[in-house]
């Protein structure tokens, strides 16, 4: 990996819907100049895919882990079919071969292209298979949304041009972001304003290779206020809800005799005094993100990410993907406060740092697994695989201009991390990386411990510039991959 170059990935598009006879999935691996693609659809049938009577368990975070490998085996049959038609690699073979190809120093985008709305509800980012064919007991690293290496991507089938991030060509100074967060009375009690002070704080200093970034905090946010915030083309690069989301039967559907229409609301005040609750309609909410010139909506609300299989664009989720904001990240089921705040920590930190939106996804769900149980007969917290990515970016470059003045701070990031995936293909390493932003500038400790063998660590000296990176060796037992960003601005 070049100086200043970001992770490349190979892009892996799948087209997924359901077979005439309206049972299991149906999927095609379209064209790309570095996979190919497959001869005709691959049809999988329902025995072989995922347990449906699983589905509320997680929802409900009552799985085990064992029974989450078991129901993301059968994402994985659906999704990478072993099949082989008449004779050619099969879908999961080509996967592989991608993965080989890429490299640990790159990456294989697995962009789904859904067109069943049923399938659309799926938790597709729990797929889990070992793509080394070496084999073994099962374990963490099974699952593929906690590989650094692979990024999942919902893209949206939508029938006009995929979006372009608007890169103007000259120097990023300053990136504008709203961070909105509500807690009414009416509902359960969240940790908005630490959510929203620990975004504001790492922003609030950064200058890192030249660039700023002015937030402008909305605690106790009303639609009033957020529609003020965001008033005037292009004003806005970034904006972020904290608070509480719901998809509920709003009303009858006048086309549809008996039916009860479902919709995405977001939870703002009403009053700041008395914090009653103002609901908002997420259909209202997207066309005064899309005309702000958002380019990328984060709903650490949960449930913002369900999609209803007879209204799947009445949704959240569904509703920013249909006004094409170039990305919308959200909350498929509950989240924790825990989760939500690593989440965003270390999501944020290395979006600003210049990396790819690929990477900082990685870095999210690295971050919330930090805080995961890992028992594997007991329920255990799924948070790192609630977070949903909706994009039809075609290389993940959500800031272009970041990315071409990301200077050493970015180059440095990108070694640690690359040292962290090293160490993990190399050797199965128990890897975790802790971040901290101080004065603008990263401090990183890069963390390493034995699971079976010999370390061959990477050591990392202290690094000129932005960066600092440091090295914790120790001996453990067990599996786990986690990053945290501390709390910022206390040394």
């Amino acid at each position: 990996m070049g100086p200043l170059d970001a992770r490349r990935y190979i892009d892996f598009k799948l087209y997924l819907t359901r077979p005439a006879n309206g049972t299991g999935c149906q999927v095609a691996l379209l064209p790309t100049a570095e996979v190919g693609e497959t001869i005709a659809p691959v049809i999988v049938s329902a025995e072989l895919g995922p347990a449906a009577a699983l589905l509320p368990l997680i929802a409900s975070k009552g799985i085990t882990l064992r029974k989450l490998v078991e129901f993301g085996k059968g994402l994985a049959n659906w999704l990478l079919p072993e099949q082989q038609i008449d004779g050619v690699a099969s879908i999961r073979d080509l996967f592989i071969e991608a993965l080989k190809r890429a490299g640990n120093q790159g990456g294989v985008r697995l962009r789904l292209i859904i067109a069943d709305a049923a399938l659309k509800q799926l938790p597709w980012e729990y797929i889990y298979f070992d793509p080394s064919g070496v084999g073994g007991p099962d374990s963490m690293s099974g699952f593929l949304a906690l590989d650094p290496r692979i990024s999942i991507v919902r893209h949206e089938p939508l029938p006009h041009p995929h979006p372009l991030a608007n890169d103007s060509g000259t120097d990023m100074a300053n990136l504008r972001m709203v961070i909105a967060g509500a807690s009414p009375s009416t509902q359960r009690p969240l940790r908005v304003a630490e959510e929203l002070n620990y975004i504001t704080e790492a922003v609030r200093d950064f200058a890192v290779d030249g660039v700023h970034v002015t937030s402008i905090p909305l605690l106790d946010a009303t639609p009033l206020d957020v529609g003020t915030a965001l008033r005037g083309a292009n004003s806005t690069a970034i904006f972020h809800f904290a608070g509480h989301g719901i998809t509920e039967a709003a009303k009858r559907d006048p086309f549809s005799v008996g039916q009860i229409r479902e919709e995405g609301y977001l939870y703002f005040l009403e009053d700041k005094a008395t914090k009653s609750e103002a609901k908002v309609r997420a259909d209202d909410l997207a066309p005064l993100l899309q005309a702000a010139g958002v380019r990328l909506a984060v709903f650490g609300a949960c449930y913002s990410g369900l999609r209803s299989e007879r209204y799947p664009w009445d949704g959240v989720a569904g509703a920013l993907a249909r006004r094409d904001i170039p990305a919308v990240i959200t909350m498929q089921y509950e989240i924790y406060d825990p989760h939500a705040i690593a989440f965003t920590k270390a999501f944020y930190g290395i979006l600003a740092a210049g990396l790819s939106l690929d990477e900082a996804m990685a870095a999210g769900r690295l971050a919330m697994y930090g805080v995961t149980s890992d028992q594997q007969d007991q329920p255990g917290l799924l948070e790192w695989g609630v977070p949903v990515l909706y994009s039809r970016l075609p290389d993940g470059q959500l800031f272009p201009e970041r990315m071409q003045r990301a200077g050493a701070t970015a180059e440095k990031f990108r070694t640690t991390i690359q040292q962290t995936i090293n160490t993990i293909a190399q050797t199965g390493m128990v890897v975790g990386i802790e971040a901290r932003v101080i004065n603008g500038a990263f401090e990183v400790t890069q963390k390493v411990a034995v699971v079976d063998g010999q370390l061959v660590g990477v050591k990392a000296d202290t690094a000129s510039g932005d960066l600092q990176v440091n090295q914790d060796v120790g001996t453990v037992s067990g599996t786990a991959i986690g990053v945290k960003l501390d709390d910022l601005n206390n040394g």
